[in-house]
């Protein structure tokens, strides 16, 4: 009993690191491209190294952070290539996953977009930035919950972190606007004009993505 106790603490340690260490990226208090010191971490969340260590490794997984062998680790920052490569890819799976979950479970898709936008006019109103960028997460991810296709929600989870990261940095000043139209389409049952409105507004996010990586 006393081993099994023993070898939890660990893993659950890890996690708690882990999610610390992500909301201060996705949240701006470490920068896109900014150097980390497992060492430093450490220190300022009073545990050893290796709980930073392993959550670091796990962040590398979810594309927050690079490992490099010899030179560091470094809070993720995409190129100009890279920035367009993460629109189309998006555009590619949540078209589909808007489809999807049209055809599929329609009046659970409609109720969640309904909701988010609710939530987002009382954020704009209030000028609250940050609550926007979660509100507009859960929005997009609300397709996928909607969509039937359990390998578009492994797809996009593949971006999830980054685009959360890029997301609090580039605060969208329209989202009630912006996400109603789409709305409106959706509640129409027009799956065409819905997608067409959904690319529209994924390709309007690349050069606020960039502004966010300083890439202009």
């Amino acid at each position: 009993m006393t081993k099994q106790l023993e070898l939890e603490r660990p893993r659950l340690l890890t996690e708690v690191v882990g999610e610390r260490i992500r909301e201060a990226i996705v949240k701006g208090d470490l920068k896109l491209g900014e150097q980390v010191s497992e060492a430093q971490l450490a220190a300022l969340m009073g545990v050893s190294k290796t709980p930073v260590r392993e959550a670091l490794v796990r962040l590398q997984g979810q594309g927050l952070v690079q490992i490099h062998p010899q030179r560091g680790t470094f809070v993720f920052r995409l190129s100009p290539e890279e920035v367009t490569h993460l629109c189309r890819f998006r555009v590619m799976v949540e078209t589909e996953a808007l489809r999807g979950a049209m055809a599929s479970e329609p009046a659970r898709l409609l109720k969640g977009f309904k909701q988010c936008v609710k939530e987002m006019k009382a954020a704009e109103a209030a000028q609250d930035l940050p609550a926007l960028a979660r509100i507009d997460m859960a929005f997009h991810w609300n397709t996928f919950e909607a969509c039937p296709s359990q390998y578009l929600r492994s797809a996009y989870e593949l971006l999830r972190s980054q685009l959360t990261a890029l997301r609090y940095r580039s605060p969208i000043t329209n989202a009630v606007t912006s996400h109603q139209v789409l709305v409106d389409a959706i509640g129409d049952g027009d799956a065409d004009t819905a997608c067409a409105m959904l690319i529209e507004h994924i390709l309007e996010n690349e050069a606020r993505y960039r502004n966010a990586c300083n890439l202009t």
